[in-house]
């Protein structure tokens, strides 16, 4: 009856819109975010480590996929099992893949398929992203199930007063092309945006060519967002859109060349109204969220194994600012996930959760977070979730130095792929994690540069893993990953842009105490560009990974790397800009994942129009 009076409460404070805002109601500045607190928020008031990524960033690099912008980051590392397309995996402050939270516009895309639930970024693009943000640490409380790692959220582009377009064409390597269309404007008083992104290449050979791989596996790619926006009447609004991918792609075993060809598909929907009174007291936010996928797996010899998956989310949320000093976020939620495969294994859970938070500003320049969430699962019974966090400016002015702290606990639902294939439904608990950091970021350079330095540990029990015997999962796993992370970011400093994220981790097996697979001990990215009166733009960046094991038992060793590359770009006019850049200048021979290839030396060209 408690849950019940707290989930109607949430409902009816929150007569409007979604769970997620979309973007920052200020067009995109990097000082506001969404995502830690899920409503707009200045960074210094946030007490997690937050990282945030923005078109200008995007572009001045010349990234392609989401994994070439989230491997810039502190604290996070990628995986992939070959070159675009083939199965690949962000693991956020050592965290597994499937233990962090991914979203597209504040929606789930965590792919109910997939063995543990989470998310495949081999194909997906950053073309059609307008901002990335990154919290790291557990954020269970405010996003529920699977946010052990962090919270990745991809935001798409908001409609504008004026029509503005770019497209984007790119040719390099292999035989790849790209190409990227995108438009925001008004048709009347409806807020639209649209677009869209092509990619097609020869690819390499997942199997390593310098092991003996020939055969190429190709890939092509096809993607498109919508959104829609409408002022119903003052302060009240609805917004609907969606994002859909499709990938189709050839792939290896781990020992030989192989035949195999894969498909990536995955549809995102959602439609909102929000409510925000004229004082800024009051908002409230009521949405639907989608996500539908399929995966196709057609291996050459034993045919193909397909899955799909589907989440329905609704999703109802409502902050109160009574006075400056205090705010409270109250919300509920109701999900339901389903599976099936083509042989026969498939069922469905559902998860209906309350959440709260409390805001307090004590002193100026002092912000408390305390938050509780209460969960309860059709599979796994329910659970309660703790966290705090503080942030406090350290005096005054645009180089004042902010300290964060925060406690997190989160947990990670069992997914339907562990509950119901190959021997029917088994009793699975929730894996569970807690976690702490502190951290202290130190503007510099007139606030345009930011200095961060952050140290974390996280404890995660009831691990899932697989009985080879019994051909069931189990719950028998514990992990600890503790490290240091150091970023800094300096944007537009006499013509400079300059980016440095260290990572040190040390995360085991708390039973064994052999290190966790695929983990690299030491993580670093640099990067460095200058911009000069004329337009011209020249930049270099360093990628150096460290050694890591390719098993659990740390027999396979996979040596470390380093690869550079460079890029430049120029503005024929006010509206055409022309780029290239040449990846892995060195022709560094490396692997991350064993006997999988990378990319040796390559070039790229294009051209950018914006009207």
């Amino acid at each position: 009856m408690k849950y019940l009076f707290m989930l109607a409460t949430a409902l009816t404070m929150a007569p409007v819109a979604q769970a997620e805002e979309m973007a920052p109601a200020d067009g995109g500045r990097s000082d506001i975010v969404v995502t830690a607190t899920r409503e707009p928020t200045p960074l210094t008031q946030v007490g997690q480590s937050v990282s945030v990524v923005t078109r200008d960033e995007i572009e001045r690099v010349q990234a392609i996929s989401a994994t070439d912008v989230l491997s810039r980051l502190p604290g996070s590392s990628v995986v992939q099992s070959g070159g675009f397309g083939q199965p690949s995996s962000v693991f956020i402050r050592g965290a597994e893949n499937a233990q962090s939270l991914v979203l597209i516009d504040g929606v789930r895309i965590n792919d109910p398929g997939d063995v543990g639930g989470g998310f495949d970024f081999g194909a997906l693009p950053i073309a059609q992203f307008d901002r990335v943000e990154v919290v790291r640490g557990a954020s269970g409380v405010l996003w529920g199930s699977r946010a052990v790692g962090g919270v990745i959220n991809l935001i798409t582009a908001e409609p504008t007063e004026e029509w503005s377009a770019r497209g984007q064409a790119e040719y390099g390597w292999r035989d790849r092309r790209q190409a990227n269309v995108s438009a925001s404007g008004l048709v009347g008083p409806v807020g639209v945006v649209l677009g869209a992104n092509w990619m097609k290449g020869d690819g390499f050979s997942a199997f390593n060519e310098r092991r003996g791989g020939t055969e190429k596996d190709g890939f092509e790619s096809r993607n498109a967002n919508a959104r829609l926006s409408l002022e119903l009447a003052p302060g009240l609004s609805a917004d609907a859109g969606g994002f859909y991918t499709k990938a189709n792609y050839d792939y290896d075993a781990s020992g030989a060349d192989a035949l195999h060809v894969g498909l990536k598909r995955d549809t995102l929907g959602y439609a909102n109204l929000r409510y925000a009174d004229a004082a800024g007291r009051l908002s409230a936010r009521f949405g639907y969220g989608l996500n539908d996928t399929r995966r196709v797996s057609d291996d050459a010899v034993f045919g193909p194994y397909e899955t799909n998956g589907r989440t329905e989310r609704l999703e109802a949320q409502a902050s109160f600012t009574p006075l400056e000093m205090a705010s409270l976020l109250v919300g509920g939620e109701t999900e339901k996930q389903t599976f099936d495969d083509n042989y026969g294994a498939g069922d469905s859970t559902r998860i209906n959760s309350i959440f709260g938070n409390l805001t307090l500003r004590p002193l100026s320049g002092l912000t408390l977070n305390g938050g509780l969430r209460y969960d309860d699962s059709s599979d796994f019974g329910d659970r309660t979730t703790f966290a705090a966090n503080g942030a406090w400016v350290l005096g005054e002015g645009e180089e004042a130095a902010v300290l964060r702290a925060s406690y997190g606990e989160a947990f990670k639902a069992p997914s339907l792929y562990q509950l119901y294939t190959n021997a029917g439904f088994r009793n699975l608990d929730p894996e569970t994690s807690t976690s702490w950091d502190v951290g202290l970021e130190q503007p510099f350079a007139q606030g345009t540069g930011r200095f961060t330095l952050t140290y974390f540990d996280r404890r995660t029990r009831n691990l899932i893993d697989y009985d080879l015997a019994n051909w069931n999962y189990y719950n028998v796993g514990r992990a600890r990953a503790k490290g240091l992370e150091l970023g800094m970011q300096v944007t537009d400093w006499e013509g400079f842009d300059v980016n440095l994220a260290y990572t040190y981790l040390d995360a085991t097996n708390a039973i064994t105490g052999t290190q966790l697979a695929r983990r690299p001990q030491n993580n670093v990215y640099a990067s460095i560009d200058k911009t000069w009166e004329m337009g011209l733009k020249l930049g270099a960046d360093l990628r150096v990974g460290g050694g890591r094991y390719d098993d659990t038992a740390n027999t396979l060793y996979v040596t470390g790397h380093a690869v550079v590359g460079i890029r430049a770009a120029y503005p024929l006019t006010d509206m055409v800009e022309v780029y290239g850049r040449i990846e892995n200048l060195l022709d560094e021979h490396y692997e991350v994942v064993r006997n999988y290839g990378t990319p040796g030396r390559s070039a790229y060209a294009g051209i950018r129009v914006t009207i």
